[in-house]
């Protein structure tokens, strides 16, 4: 999993990189600049070297580092030193996060209801995901489920500020209605679980052939024997050895709040999925700036034995879909055919390494990805084939969800018309979906290279 090294000072702008890769450990090479170190220095000397852009970033005397709140303000601050393009800086990612929470984000750790929500109406509040290990996914909760109150206040969009008061508080009473038309009243309250990335697989027949489907909300994962997310990699093998046994040809998977991961578990997914006329084909080559353009990489697909050797595959999309999801389309885009059902995505072609200095983690840009076509500058999202809203009526899964059922009905007549509706309606609550939803890490992270 990610190193841990510890920090007593701040360190050269070169020493810092090689200790970071080369894990060089020797005391000649420590050179303090400061003999306060402050974490706020560190990340900044980190951007110096790394950052994508880093010819952009004025001296560590110029910008000032200390003048800045906290390690993340930095960071965030030097999103502004990204080229300025289409009204918005190209880096909207780079961040900097105390290492506990990192390290329980990755390994999927939480301590909260395990449920969040979405309006599928102004007057329809509605439960968006679920996770089965939560204290919500223990008293089966499910999504789709409709909020009527949340400790006494209606599920509409007139009370949000009051909504998200309520669910700032430790605990919760719900009144929810589920699909038979009965109520239950629940009681939430935060409880340590681990988040399953890969949801609902099942498989549908449509005109004689297996369609699989799976949501999958992360390509994070814990590590084991200090294989990087090795808990995510098992499981997507064993859902894939179980379409296989099932003779599925095709394949939906659901990516709409997938904010991405490890680049080497999308790298995995697409060798399950992609037919084998791709094996030893670019998935993605992995570009830096000057300084480190040593570091240049290239992945390819290979071959694996749970593979579906699929021509095509449907992808649900929408704006929560970032980063390593993206970097999946893309890589599968240039080797077979690929169908996108629901919203744009969010548009982050770029990544990081996890930079480790003092308590924290620092993530300047440092990388983009292009795929097999050189293809890779989709800052502005991949637009989708069928535009359709991400109907939280129903669970994941059932063949009634407006996105799935798109796709069903894509498999058994081949076409797939685009639609503007959709758009419309959910731009009109989009707004306070964005209040009431958790806002998500928008991640491609890669293993720290070796010299």
């Amino acid at each position: 999993m990610l190193k841990k090294i510890k920090h007593t000072a701040i360190f050269s702008l070169l020493f810092t990189f090689v200790w970071f890769v080369s894990c060089k450990k020797t005391e000649e090479n420590l050179t303090p600049t400061s003999t306060t170190p402050d974490v706020r220095d560190s990340v900044y000397i980190i951007a110096q070297s790394l950052y994508f852009w880093n010819t952009n970033l004025p001296s560590a005397a110029n910008f000032k580092a200390t003048s800045y709140p906290t390690a993340d303000s930095v960071m965030r601050v030097v999103r502004t030193y990204s080229p300025y393009v289409n009204g918005k800086y190209q880096d909207r990612w780079s961040f900097a996060i105390d290492k506990t929470t990192w390290e329980n984000y990755v390994n999927g750790s939480s301590q909260d209801a395990g449920i969040e929500y979405s309006f599928a109406s102004s007057t329809d509040l509605r439960v968006k995901l679920v996770y089965s290990a939560s204290p919500a996914g223990l008293l089966g909760i499910k999504r789709g489920w409709k909020v009527l109150k949340i400790n006494g206040v209606d599920g509409t969009v007139a009370n949000i500020d009051q909504l998200n008061t309520e669910l700032n508080k430790t605990s919760q009473t719900i009144v929810f209605a589920k699909p038979d038309g009965t109520q239950q009243t629940s009681v939430l309250t935060p409880a340590a679980y681990t988040a399953d990335y890969v949801m609902n697989p099942k498989v549908f027949t449509v005109n004689g052939n297996n369609v699989g489907y799976f949501a999958f909300d992360s390509f994070l994962g814990e590590s084991i024997n200090g294989q990087t997310a090795q808990s995510t990699l098992n499981v997507l093998d064993q859902v894939f050895a179980q379409f296989k046994t099932n003779n599925v040809t095709d394949l939906v998977l659901d990516l709409r709040y997938n904010g991405g991961g490890y680049g080497l578990v999308a790298n995995y997914l697409a060798n399950l999925i992609a037919p084998t006329s791709a094996i030893g084909k670019v998935f993605a080559k992995t570009e830096h700036n000057s300084l480190y353009s040593r570091y240049n990489s290239t992945n390819y697909f290979q071959k694996n034995a749970n593979g579906l050797n699929l021509s095509r595959v449907v992808i649900i999309v929408n704006k929560g879909t970032a980063s390593a999801s993206e970097e999946l389309i893309n890589g599968l885009k240039a080797v077979m055919n690929v169908k996108l059902i629901g919203n744009t995505t969010h548009g982050k072609p770029v990544g990081y390494y996890a930079m480790p200095t003092m308590n924290y983690y620092a993530f300047p840009v440092a990388f983009r990805n292009v795929n097999a076509n050189g293809t890779g500058d989709f800052y502005e999202g991949f637009t989708p084939d069928r535009v359709q809203t991400d109907d939280v009526t129903h669970d994941l899964g059932d063949a009634n969800e407006a996105c799935l059922s798109t796709a069903l009905n894509y498999f058994s007549t081949g076409i797939l018309q685009g639609g503007t509706q959709s758009a419309r309606v959910s731009a009109e609550i989009e707004n306070y979906n964005t209040k009431i939803s958790k806002d998500r890490l928008k991640i491609t992270v890669n293993n720290l290279p070796k010299n």
